[in-house]
């Protein structure tokens, strides 16, 4: 899975393996690490309703996804889910979750 930060947006690109992983398990996560003590952790939920959210804590990002939205996306010719949520001060935190199907002949899984 990807993790794009820019401003106030988040974008998260999985693959086909952890979309699949998506929709059996309703979760996936993945790790990066920037010491043996210190990492930061990412990764998708689906929960049974609500809408498309992300929290930052215990040094970890989170996006919600709906069950009924993941059951779109999961659909031929669906790329992406986007979500927003107010931030305050009048902001908003733009979500962007897509598919990554654009590999250029690469593994499913390689570091691009």
């Amino acid at each position: 899975m990807k993790l794009r930060i820019r401003g106030n947006s988040l974008r998260l690109r999985v693959s086909k393996t952890e979309l699949a992983k998506i929709a059996e398990t309703g979760k996936v996560e993945d790790t990066v690490r920037f010491s043996s003590e210190q990492s930061l952790r990412y990764g998708i939920e689906v929960r049974p309703t609500g809408a498309v959210t992300a929290t930052f804590a215990d040094a970890a990002i989170l996006v919600t996804l709906p069950k009924a939205r993941l059951d779109l996306w999961l659909r031929p010719g669906e790329v992406s889910v986007e979500g927003s949520q107010p931030i305050g001060g009048g902001k908003v935190l733009q979500i962007l979750i897509e598919k990554d199907e654009a590999r250029h002949g690469r593994p499913d899984d390689s570091v691009a």
